[in-house]
């Protein structure tokens, strides 16, 4: 039975969230995996964290790469910044390392707590790194229902 369960699993683990591209066209990572979440919205409870892995190959070479999530509610960006750690997105690198090399396969973590002033709406999530001048190395957005813990 373990193992008919496993099996059963196994698709759900392997596929990626399918995402949107961001208003910049910048390129978007290869596959995005969120945890607990096959497709948008994502439910994420106040509280909780936003855990997934994003793999793309790097268009280009940089020393440093940046990170940053931004929150929209409709058109209204919702003041939000990654806590001062983990806007150098090298330090999360599961694969690959800084400085990067064009055509570089990465594999980004990003783990941070979900916070957000109430329940009950969908927001879009806007991940992106960027590279030493601030180019996007790649850019989505996804959307995410916020729900109370």
């Amino acid at each position: 039975m373990k193992c008919l369960l496993v099996v059963a699993l196994l698709p759900a683990l392997a596929l990626g969230l399918a995402v949107r591209p961001c208003a910049n066209n910048a390129p978007i990572p290869q596959d995005v995996r969120v945890v607990g979440c096959t497709a948008e919205p994502c439910v994420i409870p106040i509280g909780g964290m936003v855990d997934m892995d994003c793999d793309f190959l790097s268009p280009r070479a940089t020393n440093t790469v940046g990170a940053a999530l931004e929150i929209y509610l409709g058109d209204f960006r919702v003041p939000y910044e990654l806590p001062a750690n983990q806007q150098n997105a090298c330090n999360f690198f599961e694969a690959g390392s800084c400085p990067v090399a064009q055509g570089e396969f990465i594999n980004y973590h990003l783990s941070t707590p979900a916070a957000a002033p109430f329940a009950g709406i969908t927001v879009d999530l806007q991940l992106q790194l960027t590279d030493d001048s601030g180019a996007p190395l790649f850019c989505f957005r996804s959307s995410a229902q916020i729900v109370a813990a």
